[in-house]
């Protein structure tokens, strides 16, 4: 790994071949190169028996190639507030979609407004700051929880916009399955206040033209729905990182931060 989203796959699949690891836990990009990896015959599953994902929005459609290899993939959630993993499924409890059942020391109720909220291990405190009392932590992630007591999540609470037309959209699910297409390194979507999505993107081979970046839009759009589309997009001039400020340490889009350094870029993307 190289700062925040530089990873050298070759060096990572070579360690993972040559330990002979049964379980890893992993975030979707690392599982996408693992997948491809083993689609290409580039690596076998080998004693993998048990692998974890989470961190961010996992691609339905990179949870089922994962499936269609062998590679048994079970996708989790949780916070550093809340001692970690919250949510996981597992063999014999294993619900594609959801994040899974909470764990025997978590409890997790949905607020009046669709978020998140868990009991449990979670955090005495920040440092500096007045040691937290109440019981239930409030993680700004929204969801839902089925009668089977499984957790879905809808993205972020904070970063749902809102279009012109009045639909509700998490740029994060779009993100999440445009970047695990295989093609697309980097995606900003946006829409708030705007008729239609638009999108910056930086796609995962710099030399790739326009034409094969647009193919991989319309394959994304196709899985969605219409108002969760990206109907215009514009190349990222370079991809977002933490020196510019556009992402956090651990790879997360700085939201407002990329929409002022690339507001004219945006304003430039006919609707």
């Amino acid at each position: 790994m190289g700062g925040a989203s530089q990873v050298d796959f070759k060096r990572l699949l070579g360690a993972i071949a040559l330990s002979g690891v049964h379980s890893l836990i992993l975030v979707p990009q690392l599982l996408m190169g693992l997948v491809t990896a083993i689609e290409r015959g580039l690596m076998p599953v080998g004693p993998l028996r048990f692998v974890a994902v989470g961190g961010a929005r996992v691609s339905p459609s990179l949870l089922a190639r994962a499936a269609a290899v062998g590679l048994p993939v079970f996708e989790g959630y949780g916070l550093s507030e809340c001692a970690s993993v919250v949510a996981l499924n597992r063999p014999g409890a294993l619900r594609p979609g959801s994040v899974g059942k909470p764990l025997p020391h978590a409890e997790v109720r949905i607020a009046e407004d669709g978020e998140v909220l868990v009991a449990g291990a979670t955090l005495l405190g920040y440092l500096g700051d007045a040691p937290v009392t109440q019981r239930w932590w409030a993680t700004g992630d929204l969801g839902y929880v089925d009668e089977d007591g499984y957790l879905y999540l809808n993205g972020r609470k904070k970063h749902q916009f809102i279009t012109s037309f009045g639909r509700n959209v998490n740029p994060e699910w779009v993100e999440a399955e445009l970047t695990q297409s295989g093609l697309i390194a980097q995606a900003f979507v946006h829409g708030e206040g705007l008729p239609r999505n638009i999108a910056l993107l930086w796609p995962l081979n710099p030399e790739a033209n326009d034409s094969a970046i647009e193919q991989a839009v319309q394959q994304c759009n196709a899985q969605l729905p219409d108002y969760a589309r990206v109907h215009a997009w514009r190349r990222l001039p370079t991809p977002l990182n933490t020196s510019d400020a556009t992402l956090t340490a651990n790879g997360r889009a700085r939201r407002e931060a990329i929409l002022q350094r690339y507001h004219t870029l945006l304003s430039d993307i006919p609707l």
